[in-house]
């Protein structure tokens, strides 16, 4: 008698809090459709925890109306792309339940709401590339590659234009990510004009760009295979690291490219600046001290490790020299090095091949 009381409260239980549910779905569309976006959205907030168990249809009704409310807040501007990503979110989990329940109640609606969201933001984002707005364009950038994140090359794009607009920290935790993830960017590259502005553009996908086409605001589509980005994002960690002063984590991001590509010319002499700024590190320590034994000999300790660095300085720039031997700032460089070590032979040498 007790087990059959205990699972008749059970499902009262149960049952009452479905219709809860249900009616606070409904509310928050009610607010939604007055306009009261944050209203819907702190309702549909508060009954988040209860929609794993969930009946479908309810579910479905949950998502469905959580990424409507986001969408509306994107409208109002209210950080527009993130709350478009949480959108898509949302509509990716709709389409997901329905698909395993087999209740189609909204799926073909919400992905052809994930295309036009994703479509308005990819053209926000070129806009703002375009007029050098790179801190706007890197958010929304980023905020696609959370839309969806097999398409990585919204990442890369991100952290580009991170670093183009110097907001380095940024910049560096998405590059580090491509790194780690093995990021390559190998594949083709969807380019066409714009009529407006007669300059080329790059699309993130073919889609994007045949709908500009089609929609006549660009001509002239090609195509392209893209080369790998790998240098590319180590020479921009290494650069961030410098700015940042951060020399032993510069320096192995260049000896990364240098294993990538042997004949790299420019990436010899970002690491014989790194070791010449090394130098000048030491040189300030030898500055300071004074005339006692012991700061002698601390001197002494120091220049030795000042003109390590400098040799190994040395030998980066004379293997980009083999390989660009017409270089006149790599020469000029060496013949100063060469001279501040007393390497009269070497000197002699370069000097006399003018």
């Amino acid at each position: 008698m007790k087990k059959l009381y205990f699972f008749a409260l059970i499902m009262f239980s149960v049952t009452f809090s479905s219709m809860a549910q249900k009616e606070q779905i409904k509310t928050a569309q009610a607010e939604l459709a007055k306009g009261n976006v944050q209203a819907s959205l702190t309702i549909l907030n508060e009954i988040e925890y209860l929609i794993t168990n969930a009946k479908d249809d309810d579910k479905s009704d949950y998502y469905f109306t959580k990424a409507k409310t986001y969408t509306a807040l994107a409208d109002k501007k209210v950080e527009g792309p993130k709350n478009m990503s949480l959108a898509v979110a949302c509509y990716n989990e709709l389409i997901l339940n329905e698909v395993e329940s087999g209740n189609l109640k909204y799926a073909v609606q919400a992905r052809e709401s994930v295309r036009e969201l994703k479509n308005v933001l990819d053209k926000s984002a070129i806009d703002d590339n375009n007029a050098q707005r790179f801190g706007d364009a890197a958010n929304k950038m980023f905020y696609l590659y959370e839309m969806d994140k097999k398409d990585t090359l919204n990442l890369y794009n991100a952290a580009s234009n991170y670093f183009n607009a110097k907001q380095y920290d940024l910049a560096l935790k998405n590059f580090e990510l491509l790194k780690n993830m093995k990021f390559s960017g190998n594949g083709m590259e969807y380019y066409a004009t714009n009529k407006s502005t007669n300059q080329e553009e790059l699309f993130v996908s073919a889609i994007n760009r045949d709908l500009g086409v089609k929609q006549g605001s660009h001509i002239k589509p090609r195509n392209v295979k893209a080369k790998s980005k790998k240098s590319d994002i180590l020479k921009r960690i290494a650069y961030i690291y410098t700015e940042k002063g951060d020399v032993a984590s510069a320096e192995s991001n260049y000896k990364a490219i240098i294993a990538i590509n042997p004949n790299d010319v420019e990436t010899y002499m970002d690491l014989a600046y790194v070791k010449l700024d090394k130098k000048k590190e030491i040189a300030d320590k030898m500055a300071l001290l004074g005339t006692s034994a012991e700061d002698m000999k601390k001197y002494d300790e120091l220049k030795i490790k000042k003109d390590e660095e400098v040799k190994v300085a040395v030998a980066y720039l004379e293997k980009a020299l083999t390989l660009e031997p017409s270089n006149k700032d790599i020469s000029k460089l060496l013949l100063n090095l060469y001279r501040s070590l007393d390497m009269t032979d070497k000197y002699e040498a370069l000097k006399a091949k003018g």
